[in-house]
């Protein structure tokens, strides 16, 4: 089918080795915070998404034929997977910390699966089932409700945590009196730093800065004595070889989501190597659908979780002077070492600021221009547009993504016979 082969060409000189480095660095400066705060999302401890960046990094380094798509998990991807880890343990109570974080990695197997199938049979072409109008609604309501789940790491309380966001904000409204003031100035600070970098400096590692002053803090201010929650201990070591398996109502359960996640991870990725893609590039879609897929194996077997190409990171990565996958292998190598070696250093790290990174990260996904394009543009989208956004927003992100796709379905039949007005493709997401 698809065999490894190496992430170097004939022609990789000295010179693209110094630049691949460069880039490898800098992306595992942005990866290893943001790993930790998106296994947070995904209501899992910050080791697995360590371990979701070593491995599935390797991997897709020899399969993949993207220069620069730096693989790890990633926001939507997390969400998703908190939603499906959830509703198993509604419909299997009995299920300790320990099992959801097996039933995580069941998941990414099963997405491994998924993408791997379709690569073999050349189904890519099924993403064409969501148009730019599905993806940009349910990307801007899927952001909301990601940002709106951070605000229980931001506040300092205990919430609720769901993919509804009437859910969370009544559990808010009844707890805003026990808001914890030094969680919420590390918080507030974390977000207005993150936003000014952006702005202001925006090839500074932005992340891992406010990581640092946030760790110097907690050291210096006695913030962990005053009640802020802190990463805590993470195992020493890399992740081990383990089957992820659980009995066969679950893994029954665990199907459907596996579908849309497998759907959502290809778009992303492929989108982004499009976006990225240079003339050189020999971008092969089937070949993206094995690597991304044997990447979800690999995590799966190796105690991570769901893991796809990054849209923030690989820009990072791109813009870096990425000339290969050498730049992965590199990345993949220093969160080795953090790991093995340097794991005591993020204990002090507070919860708020991850939570920080994710909410900026998330929200620079939403594009009011998108909004605007449709409703100006493309009126005869307007139905897609707000079914999509509300399903998502409203009952779930899965019933989103396959509702929209119904609703484009349904309307593109009164479209195509009253409606010749070429659909025009609305724009893309912006990295964070």
């Amino acid at each position: 089918m698809f065999v490894p082969r190496l992430p170097w060409n004939q022609r990789y000189s000295k010179t693209d080795l110094k630049d691949d480095w460069f880039a490898g660095l800098t992306t595992a400066v942005m990866l290893v915070p943001q790993a930790m705060a998106y296994a947070l999302l995904a209501g899992l401890p910050p080791q697995v998404g360590l371990y979701a960046s070593t491995v599935p990094i390797f991997v897709y380094a020899f399969l993949g034929s993207s220069r620069s798509l730096a693989v790890g998990p990633v926001a939507m991807d997390s969400i998703l997977s908190a939603a499906a880890v959830g509703a198993v343990a509604l419909t299997h109570p009995g299920l300790t910390e320990e099992d959801k974080i097996v039933a995580a990695a069941l998941l990414a197997f099963m997405v491994g699966l998924v993408l791997v199938l379709m690569g073999a049979f050349k189904l890519g072409r099924l993403v064409s089932l969501f148009t730019p109008t599905i993806i940009s609604a349910f990307t801007s309501a899927a952001a909301l409700i990601i940002g709106i789940n951070q605000l229980k790491l931001i506040l300092g309380i205990e919430l609720e945590r769901s993919s509804q966001v009437f859910v969370i904000l009544r559990d808010l409204m009844g707890k805003i009196n026990t808001i914890h003031l030094p969680t919420l100035t590390i918080g507030l600070f974390a977000i207005v730093s993150l936003i000014a970098m952006k702005k202001y400096a925006p090839k500074l590692p932005r992340a891992f800065i406010v990581v640092l002053v946030g760790a110097l803090a907690v050291v210096l201010g006695g913030m962990g004595e005053q009640g802020v929650k802190l990463v805590g201990g993470v195992p020493n070591g890399l992740p081990s070889l383990q089957t992820p398996w659980m009995n066969w109502g679950i893994v029954q359960d665990l199907i459907p989501h596996a579908l849309v996640i497998a759907l959502v991870a290809f778009m992303e990725s492929i989108s982004i190597s499009t976006k990225l893609k240079r003339a050189e590039d020999n971008l092969d879609p089937s070949r993206e659908l094995v690597a991304l897929g044997t990447a979800n194996l690999a995590s799966g077997l190796f105690q991570g979780y769901s893991v796809t190409g990054g849209l923030s990171r690989s820009a990072v990565n791109d813009s870096a002077g990425a000339k290969s996958q050498v730049s992965a292998l590199i990345t993949g190598v220093i969160v080795v070492l953090v790991l093995s070696f340097f794991t005591g250093a993020l204990v002090n790290i507070p919860k708020a600021v991850l939570g920080a990174i994710i909410m900026t990260a998330v929200f620079g996904l939403m594009s009011i221009q998108d909004a605007k394009d449709v409703f100006t543009k493309q009126k005869h989208q307007i139905p897609v547009y707000v079914v999509t956004f509300l399903v998502t927003l409203l009952v779930g992100i899965k019933e989103g993504l396959l509702i929209g796709a119904l609703t484009n379905w349904i309307f593109g039949k009164v479209w195509n016979t009253e409606n010749t007005e070429d659909l025009t493709e609305v724009t893309e997401e912006k990295p964070a």
